[in-house]
C-alpha cells in the first residue's frame, strides 16, 4: 500500500495533466475517476462500475493496483497523445 505522501503526489500530479483533442471530456472524465480511487475508492460491485466504458475501468484499476502496490506504473503515466 502507498503512503498517504505518494498518493497526494500522484493526485496532484493526475489533476495536473491537462487533456487535449477531440476526446478531451472523455480523458477528463477517466483522469477524474482515477482521482476518485486514489481518494475514496471506486466500489466495483456497484451497478454503476457495469455502465462505465473499458478505458474508464481500466484507469480505476490502474490507480488500484499502484495504490495498491501491486503496479509501479503510475496512474498519471500513458497518457501520451491525450494530454498537453
Amino acid at each position: 500500500m502507498r503512503t498517504k505522501e505518494e498518493i497526494d503526489t500522484e493526485i496532484a500530479a493526475l489533476k495536473a495533466l491537462r487533456p487535449t483533442g477531440p476526446h478531451k471530456k472523455n480523458t477528463e472524465n477517466m483522469i477524474d475517476m482515477a482521482i476518485e480511487e486514489l481518494q475514496y475508492g471506486v466500489d466495483d460491485t456497484a451497478e454503476e462500475w457495469m455502465e462505465l466504458s473499458d478505458n474508464h475501468r481500466d484507469s480505476v484499476m490502474t490507480a488500484r493496483r499502484w495504490k495498491e502496490g501491486e503496479s509501479n506504473e503510475r496512474p498519471s503515466q500513458g497518457w501520451e497523445g491525450l494530454v498537453e
